[in-house]
Formats: C-alpha cells, structure tokens, sequence
C-alpha cells in the first residue's frame, strides 16, 4: 500500500490545519487504497492536546502521527532543510508527500517526485512579495497542485499554462455537521459570534471597536438582550482584552474567550459574523457557524459568495462602519420566527449540500491515483 505523507508545518490550530487533519482522519478509517500518515511539528501536537475533539478525533491514529520539533524562529530556508531531512527519514522514496499551507515543496523534488503541493491561500493579496516568490516556486517544482480559491486558481494557470492538467481546484472546505449543529427546534439566543484567530485580515479588533455604537442603535431601534461573542486567539488579543476592559465597555454585553468547543455556543447563537478583508472563502469556521443554523453577516468581497449564498446571508463593506453593521443586525433581529428559521435552515442546508467531507475526500483519493 503507498504511502501518503501529510505535512502540516505550522506551530497554531487554523482553519485550514483544521480541515486537513480532519481530512486525514477520515481517509485513515474510510478508504483502503492508501496508508495515510501525519507529519506535524512538537507545537501543533500540544495545541491538538489541548484541544478535546481534534485530541479524540487522533488519538485512534497516533501511532501514525510523527512530530518534528525545529524551532520556528529559524530562518526559512534552514527550517525547510531540517524538516525535509526529517521527512526523508520517515518517507520511502515512492512516498506521496502532501505538503500543505505556508512552506515551500521545491525542496521535496529533489528525491520526493511525488509531491503534492495544496496552496490554501484565499487571496495572493495576502501574501508578501516574498511570500508570492516562493508559492510560484512551490507550484513550478510540486508534480501536482492544490488551490482552493477559484480566482487564485485562474491566476496560477494562466501563469503556469503549460501545465494546467496538473494544477487542480479543491471542492471547498467541509465540515463536520453532525458536531456543528442548532440547537433542537432553531431555538436560539440574540447572541452575535466572532470566532477566528484575532488578526487584523479577520477585522475582529475593527468589529470590537464598533459594538458600542451597534449597541446604541440596536437599543433605539427596541432590542435588547443581546450578547456579542469573541471566541479566538492571536496577535491582537491583548488588543482585544485591553478594549473591552477599559471604562467605556464594562456595561457592555461582550464576551472575549477561548474554547474547545465552540459547537455548544454556535448550537445557540444566532448571528455569525465573518469580516474578513479580500475574501472570505473558504472560512471553515464560517461553515460551521452555518452547520449550526447562524445567519451570516459577512464583508461581501472577493468569492464570499461562493459559500454565503445572498438567500440566507447578510452582506457590509470590507471596510465597515458600526452603522453598517447595526443596520444589518436590525434588518435580523426585525425578522419574525418563521423568516427567520428559513434562513437558519437554508444556511444549514446549503453546507449539507455543498461541503461534504466525502466530497474533499473523493477529490483527494482521486489527486494520489493520479501517481500510481
């Protein structure tokens, strides 16, 4: 059986880290033509510990998870040797290796000619020239690659034109709607939900900064008993903290937290902001929040669309303003139990229909046929 090697090399939980392990786990137990293994750094090993169902979700499969431990301080070109040494001593030479997110697969050619290279990227405004570099590198050595965004995808090919038929476009994210789930009968509270990494591409600094004038126009307008919720971690935490602490936001409703479990509070929750700059697509924790029966409040830029449909979701500018965003909270909360249950179920089915692990699952099966 051929071997597939899945490296992750990053040190934090995301959307995408996310997505591919929950990949890999499923594939271990549902297909037979491939022996799949987990290559992942002595970082992301203790945050999965910490985090109960990715730690359930592996620990069946441990005996199939290598951790690397290279400091990630180290420049990038020294990182990217140790780690392919690593790989080289738990890699045969007619492995597949799957390398995934923000480090290089050109270094893999050199003895791995069956490389897969999955550019997770929403957008390559993201990214510095630096960066952008080095994709192209990435794309121009790996035998076959992987890209998630429709516009990211049209862009590679029309750069590496000559070999298209070896560049592909993922189906999406996916989620797991049996864990991501409304609470029985849609019953739901005015809660409003961040939940991401706090990093300023996410906006969730911008969306704190703005709730006390929400609040105030969602008070004159007749609401009350709502609750804004920030679940996450990241750069702009302490930010974050230092905000919501001062004089000016104690009467506030607001929670800023980290959990492992954000299922139970998206289960009751009923607004689910996504404010992304450039693009939202392809938010796994947008998903979810949909798989659980939230309505959509996104920035309606780049591909947004492609996932938050316009029949159930919610749209402001990239660049928001507090009354931007009240304006469509009211526009929410003014919806009566029906409107606003269709919504709910419409968010929920359209992620049934369109983001099915057995559809990433099939595509990826189908992309390692490919070197036998």
């Amino acid at each position: 059986m051929r071997s597939v090697h899945y490296i992750i090399p990053t040190a934090a939980i995301g959307g995408a880290e996310k997505r591919f392990i929950e990949l890999w786990a499923y594939l271990r137990v549902n297909q037979q033509e491939f022996n799949l293994k987990l290559v992942i750094s002595a970082q992301l090993y203790a945050a999965i510990q910490n985090n109960e169902t990715l730690h359930t979700l592996l620990q069946p499969h441990k005996a199939h998870i290598s951790v690397y431990n290279i400091s990630f301080d180290e420049p990038i070109i020294s990182f990217q040797k140790k780690l392919y040494h690593f790989v080289c001593e738990h890699a045969a030479k007619d492995d597949i290796i799957h390398f995934i997110l923000s480090y290089p697969t050109y270094i893999f050619r050199v003895k791995h000619k069956k490389s897969v290279y999955s550019l997770t990227e929403s957008s390559l405004g993201n990214v510095n020239i630096k960066g952008r570099v080095l994709y192209l590198l990435n794309i121009f050595r790996a035998a076959q690659t992987d890209i998630i965004d429709p516009v990211v995808y049209r862009k590679v090919c029309s750069y590496f034109f000559y070999k298209k038929n070896r560049i592909h476009f993922t189906p999406g994210s996916f989620t797991n709607t049996e864990l991501f789930k409304p609470a029985p009968g849609y019953k739901k509270e005015n809660w409003f939900v961040f939940l991401g990494r706090f990093f300023y591409v996410k906006q969730a600094v911008q969306l704190l900064q703005a709730v006390p004038e929400i609040y105030s126009k969602l008070e004159s307008a007749g609401f009350s008993g709502f609750k804004f919720i920030f679940l996450g971690y990241g750069q702009q935490e302490k930010e974050m903290l230092d905000i919501v602490n001062s004089d000016s936001y104690k009467s506030l409703p607001i929670e800023i937290k980290m959990t492992h479990a954000p299922e139970t509070i998206l289960a009751k929750s009923k607004v689910f902001f996504s404010l992304q700059l450039r693009n939202n697509y392809p938010s796994k924790s947008l998903l979810e929040g949909m798989a659980a029966g939230n309505i959509p409040l996104v920035t309606d830029i780049g591909t947004t669309r492609m996932m938050a449909a316009p029949e159930f979701t919610y749209y402001v500018p990239e660049h928001f303003s507090a009354s931007d965003i009240a304006e469509q909270l009211i526009s929410i909360l003014s919806l009566n139990e029906g409107q606003l249950q269709q919504k709910m179920v419409a968010a929920r089915n359209f992620v049934e229909l369109n983001y099915s692990v057995q559809a990433s699952a099939a595509y990826y099966i189908n992309l390692y046929r490919k070197f036998l």
